[in-house]
């Protein structure tokens, strides 16, 4: 299992920039219908008292071309011509909707942004396909999932397998439900099996080897028996208590905010509990993440403001 350990190597987002703008509430929250992990994290507050939306949508933006470009197809290392050429080319596959106060943008791709930092900085799960160069059309999303990462569990002596859903909005209720419609559908449709053809097709990396040890564990669009299916969810939605009184230091802003989350965590599992009432893949894996915004869509348009 040598090759296959190495993937871990093939992270691109580096931790330091992720403790930058987010933070994470520790809590011994769990649920009943199936194995998850259930991670709580919040945008950090800049010296002013304002969450770091902006900050966290820049931050997303220095990582476009990790995110949308294979590594086999860039040269290594980057010059900076290269860099800005293929800064250029990241930027063109986006959709870069035209945004106004009458039509905001519903598109995914801020969210899905985020899900590859998350998944990479926190699960450590490199992303092995690059969905966004694939795409025949920029106007269109990526079919299938929201993302595919893969890592070897040493303790489990298993490869996960990581397939990506991202759910930004207003209410948490709304991007739970829609969260468990998507994974159902991925697997009542089939889709993984042309998931895992992509990754046998389109490995991100030119390390034939580490390729070969990933995809060894997939049998004929079906996880082996040393492979495993996990979904990394992405649950975004808006929530007041990022609101706060003018003049408040960011010591006391920051303790305030983390006790009020803190107080809404087991309400945040037993909704994802209630959810899953009649949920029959109840021998998938989730790992889920749950961050409040002030405001999804102003994330969603600070991340079209980095773009553009």
């Amino acid at each position: 299992m040598v090759k296959i350990a190495e993937i871990k190597s093939l992270i691109a987002v580096n931790n330091d920039d992720y403790t930058a703008c987010i933070d994470s509430i520790e809590h011994s929250d769990t649920i009943s219908s199936l194995k998850a992990n259930l991670r709580f994290h919040h945008l950090k507050f800049d010296g002013n008292g304002r969450p770091m939306v902006k900050a966290l949508a820049g931050l997303l933006y220095n990582y476009i071309i990790d995110y949308c470009i294979a590594a086999k197809n860039r040269p290594g290392p980057i010059t900076f011509n290269d860099a800005a050429r293929l800064t250029k080319e990241a930027r063109k596959l986006f959709r870069h909707p035209d945004v106004t106060d009458d039509s905001p943008d519903k598109t995914g791709e801020a969210g899905e942004a985020l899900l590859y930092f998350l998944v990479e900085a926190i699960i450590q799960a490199p992303q092995v396909v690059a969905k966004m160069e694939l795409k025949t059309n920029r106007k269109l999303e990526a079919n299938g999932s929201d993302g595919i990462h893969v890592k070897w569990n040493a303790e489990d002596q298993i490869v996960d397998f990581y397939f990506g859903e991202s759910k930004l909005y207003k209410n948490i209720d709304d991007a739970i439900t829609s969260a468990i419609k998507s994974i159902d559908s991925f697997h009542a449709d089939e889709v993984y099996k042309h998931e895992f053809t992509m990754i046998t097709k389109h490995f991100k990396y030119a390390d034939k080897e580490v390729q070969d040890a990933v995809t060894e564990h997939i049998r004929l669009g079906e996880p082996g028996p040393g492979a495993r299916i996990n979904h990394a969810c992405l649950i975004g939605y808006n929530w007041d208590a990022y609101s706060s009184a003018p003049g408040v230091a960011h010591s006391v802003l920051s303790k305030e905010f983390k006790e009020n989350f803190s107080k809404e965590t087991s309400l945040i599992a037993s909704k994802l509990e209630k959810k899953l009432t009649g949920f029959s893949r109840s021998h998938l894996c989730l790992d889920v993440f749950f961050i409040p915004f002030p405001c999804v869509q102003e994330f969603r348009n600070e991340f079209n403001a980095a773009l553009d």
